[in-house]
């Protein structure tokens, strides 16, 4: 902190005060000082050493934080945005990933990240996977914007509802089987996708705060491939899912402003209104390079994502669109790998589950791109 010079200057008058009656006591009875004069003097001797520390005190503090001052904005000019914290040795037994302990093994045994654990530890900070995929820095852009189903199973229900086409019916005709396009609620599987990161032993145990930066990598990429999944699908070599491409209607033409027009007609033909558009990130630069500005306020939300496939344009309905999500995420840690043992390094990583994307209509979803 800065010097108190109110403070510094009420400690200064309270010691010239307490000087000039030690003074006045040792002139009026020089070195054979009585025994209640010698109590006076023991008193205003350490009335006068008090203020010196008082003093000593402020003025050390107060160089102190300009001395800090001066090396925070120095490594701020070299471009960092903060500064490091000080060494707090702890126990390996402290560190946590995502909230969760770090198990001591040779290689990755997931453990579920779930409430109940997270209540044994009196942690309190327990998000359901969506949540915390959709809330990291650099995370998932679209788990906020579809329907989010969690479950505690390999496989469940999406309990999106369909759209069905009705029609009239004779008074007494009987209503058989196909007369109206059937919808159901369909079960969806899973498939798994994990993300490690590697760091220094000793950095997890003496920096509390590679937690953090931890955490938010292995969340930043795991909302990253659920994007991806999402978009294209996926596979893990024994179940695919199916993402946004493999469902929607697909036209065939170049991504312009009136093609783009057109997939918002259909949608809003299909009895939705579209409330976004996803485009590659240089799809995107060249689509807002040719839209009016007046024009481009009337279109619905334009997502720039990296998932997307060029020059494709995908515009939906995701409040019609569904996604199964595991509720917990999956912890694991390689704490004595053999390749990073002997470098002092272990390997922490996350895992989620997501299942198949569910479209109420596949209309909802149109899709324009260039003819293969």
């Amino acid at each position: 902190m800065a010097l108190d010079a109110t403070l510094a200057a009420d400690h200064m008058a309270k010691r010239e005060a307490a000087t000039a009656k030690l003074t006045a006591l040792q002139a009026k009875y020089g070195a054979n000082l009585p025994a209640g004069a010698r109590d006076a003097e023991e008193r205003l001797l350490s009335e006068i050493a008090e203020h010196d520390g008082a003093l000593r005190g402020l003025v050390g503090n107060a160089v102190e934080t300009e001395r800090d001052a001066a090396d925070f904005n120095h490594i701020v000019s070299l471009g960092a945005r903060q500064r490091p914290d000080d060494i707090a040795k702890r126990s390996f037994d402290s560190v946590r990933v995502l909230g969760m302990p770090v198990d001591r093994s040779e290689t990755f045994g997931f453990v579920e990240r779930s409430a109940d654990a997270l209540d044994a530890l009196d942690t309190g900070n327990w998000n359901a996977a969506p949540v915390m995929l959709a809330e990291a820095p650099n995370g998932s852009q679209l788990l906020g914007r579809v329907q989010t189903y969690t479950h505690n199973s390999r496989r469940g229900y999406a309990p999106i509802v369909p759209q069905l086409t009705a029609s009239i019916e004779g008074r007494n005709d009987e209503l058989q089987p196909g007369t109206l396009l059937l919808g159901k609620i369909g079960t969806f599987e899973t498939l798994k996708v994990s993300a490690m990161v590697k760091a220094e032993t000793d950095h997890l145990t003496d920096y509390p705060q590679m937690e953090a930066a931890t955490d938010a990598a292995i969340l930043s990429a795991l909302g990253a491939a659920v994007d991806d999944v999402i978009v294209n699908g996926g596979t893990d070599g024994d179940v695919t899912v199916p993402g946004l491409i493999g469902l929607g209607t697909v036209t065939a033409a170049t991504v312009s402003v009136a093609s783009v027009l057109g997939a918002v007609a259909r949608v809003k033909t299909a009895r939705v209104a579209p409330d976004t558009i996803l485009m590659h990130p240089d799809t995107e630069a060249a689509f807002l390079g040719a839209v009016d500005g007046a024009l481009l306020a009337k279109l619905p939300e334009i997502v720039a994502i990296p998932s997307a496939p060029a020059d494709t344009a995908i515009v939906a309905a995701l409040g019609n669109t569904a996604v199964a999500m595991r509720e917990n995420l999956g912890v694991a840690s390689a704490t004595h790998h053999p390749d990073l043992y002997k470098l002092d390094q272990i390997a922490v990583a996350g895992r989620a589950r997501i299942g198949d994307v569910v479209v109420a209509n596949a209309a909802h979803v149109q899709i324009v791109k260039p003819a293969a």
